[in-house]
C-alpha cells in the first residue's frame, strides 16, 4: 500500500492519524459527514455551554482510541494478525455511531427504533458506504454490522466496541467531560490502554492496572450522575420530546402543520422509511421545524416550540415519582392555570450503574495467570450501588407565581428538591 497520512488535531488527543487511504474515504461518505451535524450530548448544550460537540468528533475519537490500542495489542499480543482485521476494529470504531438521529437518545424515545440498529441497515443499504466497504470483500459489511450486533464472530472487536472496557466509552468520557468544563470525568487513557491484556478470547485488565480502571469507572459514575443525568438536561429532553409529539399528534389526525419534507416519512410511519430517508434528518431539521411550528396556530406546539428555542425550559424538581393523588393534583393545576397536562406535566426516572459486574464484568488477569471479575478485586468498585432517582418536570410559570394552584403544586413538590438553571 502507497504511503498515506493524514493528521487531524484533536482536544483530546492531540493528533488523530489517518495513514489508511480506504479509512480516509470512509470518514469522507455523506453517512459519516452528516455527523457533523449532530451533537454528540443532545440538549446538554442547554445546560453546559460548551457541549456543541459532534458525534463526528466522537467517532473520529474513538477510531483514534481503537488505532491505539491495536498498535499496542499487535505489538504485546501480536493481534490484529492481519489488514482486513486490523481495518474491520477502525472501521467498527469510526462506523457504530453512523445511525444516531437528532437529540440521539431523545429522539430514540420518540421513534424507537435503537441508533444500533439504524447504523446496521445504513452499513448494508447506503450505496457509498456499501460501496467503500465492498472493496474490502463481499462479506465485510455483513461481517462489521455482526460486531455491531454482538454475533460473536470476533470477540476482541466486539469487547472494544462495546464492553465496559471499549473505545467508545474511553473516548466520550475524556471529550464529554473536557466540552462541558468538568474535570472528574478524567483519566489516564495511555495507561488504561497499556493496562489492556488478551487472555483466552477475552480482553482483559492487567493487576497493575486496577487503580487506573478504577479512575476510569469512577469518571464514569461523575460523568453519567452530574453530566448526562443533570435535571436540567432532563427536563430539556422532555421538552423536544413533547414538542416531537405534539407535532406528531397534530400531524396524523390531519391538522395543518408545516411539516420539513425531510420529516414526514418518519411522522407517517416508522416502519416504511428508508435508509435516504432516516439520513436526511439531522438537528438542522428538527432546529428549522421548531422556528416554523414557533409560528403555529396551535398554542401547545407554538408555547413548546418558543420555550426550546428561547431557552425557557421546564423546572426539573428531584424527588419520588409522584402518587396517583399527586399526580391528578398536578394535572388539575396545570389545566386550571392554561396548560395541557398531556405535554406540561411529565417526569422521567434514571438510574445510574457505574459499574455491571452480572454477564459485563471487566476481568483482571493477575500476575500468575488466574482471572477474576473486577469488582471482587476492588474495594472501590465494589462500594458503587446502583443509585435511582426520578425528576418531575413542570413549566416555571406553575411554582413560580402566586395563586391558589401554584400553592397546591408547591405542596405537592415540596418534597423535592428544584434545580436552578
Amino acid at each position: 500500500m502507497a504511503w498515506f497520512e493524514k493528521v487531524l488535531k484533536d482536544p483530546v488527543h492531540d493528533e488523530i492519524l489517518v495513514d489508511d487511504p480506504w479509512i480516509w474515504r470512509l470518514v469522507n461518505t455523506a453517512a459519516v459527514q452528516r455527523l457533523r451535524r449532530i451533537r454528540q450530548l443532545g440538549t446538554s448544550y442547554l445546560t453546559f455551554h460548551g457541549a456543541e460537540h459532534s458525534r463526528f468528533t466522537h467517532s473520529l475519537g474513538a477510531y483514534e482510541t481503537m488505532r491505539r490500542v491495536l498498535h499496542y495489542l499487535q505489538r504485546e499480543y501480536g493481534w490484529p494478525a492481519d489488514l482486513r482485521e486490523r481495518r474491520l476494529a477502525l472501521s467498527a470504531a469510526l462506523l457504530h455511531d453512523v445511525g444516531h438521529g437528532p437529540f440521539s437518545h431523545t429522539f430514540e424515545r420518540i421513534y424507537p427504533v435503537h441508533h444500533e440498529q439504524w447504523t446496521q441497515r445504513i452499513l448494508m443499504e447506503d450505496d457509498e458506504l456499501a460501496s467503500v466497504l465492498a472493496e474490502i470483500d463481499d462479506t465485510f459489511a455483513s461481517e462489521l454490522a455482526g460486531v455491531l450486533r454482538k454475533d460473536g464472530r470476533h470477540p476482541y472487536i466486539q469487547q472494544l466496541i462495546t464492553s465496559q472496557l471499549d473505545v467508545d466509552r474511553m473516548d466520550y468520557l475524556l471529550r464529554d467531560a473536557l466540552h462541558t468544563g468538568v474535570s472528574y470525568g478524567r483519566f489516564e487513557l495511555a495507561r488504561l490502554i497499556r493496562s489492556l491484556a488478551l487472555h483466552e478470547g477475552t480482553v482483559v485488565l492487567k493487576q497493575s492496572g486496577l487503580h487506573t480502571a478504577e479512575q476510569y469507572i469512577l469518571a464514569r459514575y461523575f460523568m453519567y450522575t452530574q453530566v448526562y443525568l443533570h435535571p436540567v438536561t432532563m427536563g430539556s429532553d422532555l421538552l423536544v420530546a413533547q414538542i416531537l409529539r405534539r407535532a406528531d399528534e397534530l400531524w396524523k389526525s390531519g391538522q395543518s402543520v408545516d411539516m420539513p419534507h425531510e420529516l414526514v416519512a418518519l411522522f407517517e410511519g416508522q416502519d416504511a422509511v428508508t435508509v435516504r430517508e432516516y439520513l436526511a434528518v439531522d438537528e438542522s431539521t428538527l432546529q428549522y421545524a421548531f422556528h416554523s411550528w414557533a409560528r403555529s396556530s396551535d398554542p401547545v406546539l407554538r408555547d413548546l416550540a418558543q420555550r426550546f428555542l428561547e431557552r425557557k425550559l421546564f423546572a426539573p424538581i428531584i424527588r419520588s415519582e409522584p402518587s396517583s393523588e399527586e399526580w391528578a393534583v398536578l394535572r388539575t393545576a396545570a389545566r386550571a392555570m392554561g396548560f395541557h397536562p398531556d405535554y406540561y406535566v411529565c417526569g422521567r426516572g434514571s438510574e445510574v450503574s457505574a459499574y455491571v459486574y452480572q454477564g459485563q464484568g471487566i476481568f483482571v488477569l493477575s500476575g500468575g495467570g488466574s482471572v477474576q471479575e473486577l469488582s471482587r478485586v476492588s474495594k472501590v468498585v465494589r462500594s458503587l450501588n446502583p443509585d435511582a432517582e426520578y425528576c418531575l418536570v413542570l413549566p416555571k410559570e406553575m411554582l413560580e407565581t402566586e395563586g391558589p394552584f401554584q400553592h397546591r403544586v408547591r405542596s405537592v413538590v415540596s418534597g423535592g428538591a428544584p434545580v436552578s438553571g
